[in-house]
Formats: structure tokens, sequence, C-alpha cells
């Protein structure tokens, strides 16, 4: 498949179906989609709910592999990378976050430097600078130290930019954007 240079994220002909509970079936989710984004461009993706939108942007973040097609960055195919090193060009913020624990704001935005970091090291002076130009960024420096689980609905999503934003990827995908 040809790529015009300005195309940055491609998706082509994916298909991807969610196993039915208990019947052994499949539940059709995207259908023969095929998207070009290009740098620095935005896109939206319009359509009732149900119809694949998220399960879309999963398969172009990464997240899910099609059944079949292929979803490439930059020319080269996602299914070909390691995740950490997708998750360095590609970021996701999510409709909902449900944390495990009841991490602080800034813990969370931290956690967007993982794909940065190794296996066994923690975040340094640069993880905690590039943190808190996050949430410089999202207005919510004066949230840092609050438990995520403490913020209003408007002031979790915003952290959870902040995240996106402090993992410093090429593409962001917003899920539910106006939410």
């Amino acid at each position: 498949m040809p790529i015009h240079p300005s195309t940055y994220l491609v998706a082509h002909e994916v298909w991807y179906a969610y196993p039915r509970r208990g019947r052994g079936s499949v539940v059709p989710a995207v259908s023969g989609v095929s998207l070009s984004v290009a740098r620095g461009s935005f896109t939206g993706l319009l359509g009732p709910n149900g119809c694949g939108k998220t399960t879309l942007l999963k398969l172009m973040a990464g997240v899910l592999r099609p059944a079949s097609g292929m979803v490439a960055l930059d020319g080269r195919p996602l299914a070909d990378m390691p995740r950490r090193i997708a998750a360095r060009h590609v970021a996701v913020v999510p409709q909902d976050t449900h944390p495990a624990f009841d991490y602080t704001a800034l813990e969370i935005v931290l956690m967007g430097r993982h794909p940065h970091l190794r296996p066994t090291q923690l975040e340094g002076p640069p993880d905690l600078a590039i943190a808190q130009q996050s949430l410089e960024a999202t207005g919510t420096v004066h949230l840092a130290h609050r438990p995520f689980t403490s913020l209003s609905g408007g002031e979790r999503q915003r952290v959870v930019i902040a995240s996106a934003l402090a993992q410093q990827p090429d593409v962001l995908l917003l899920v539910e954007p106006t939410a």
C-alpha cells in the first residue's frame, strides 16, 4: 500500500471482532476500515454509539491488534513495534479512567513517562519537570498532590490529558474529546 509522505498514522482494511461470551462466536466491531491521518492534522471520528469508534482508536494506538488489515505508524506496521515503543509515539486519552489504587494527580501524570523508562527505572528530575509542564499545560498544577479519586470528573479528565502529554507522543487519540 503506497503511503503519502505527509501521512503519519494509517489503518488499511482493518477488521476486528470481540468474542461473544459463552457462545463461541464473535461480534464484529470494525469491518474493513481504512483511514489516513496526516502529520499536524486534526481528525475526528463521528458516528452513533456502538459503531466501533473506540475500538478503531484502540487499533490505531496498538492497544488491540486487528484480526486482518494493518495499522502503520510513520510507514512501519504497529504489529512490528514493541508496545513500549508504540506508546512513545501514540497516547490515548480514554473516556473514563479508574486507577486500581488511590494515586495522586501527579502520580497519574508520571505514569505517562513509563514508555520512556527502563522496566525497573524510576522517574527522575527530567520526568518530574515534564510532568510539571504537562500539569501547567492543562491548568492542573494545583491538583498535583490531591488523590485522583477526590477530583471532579472534569479535573480527572484534565489530569489524564496531562498524563498523555507527559508521554510526549507524536499522536494524541482522544475518546469522547468533548466529555
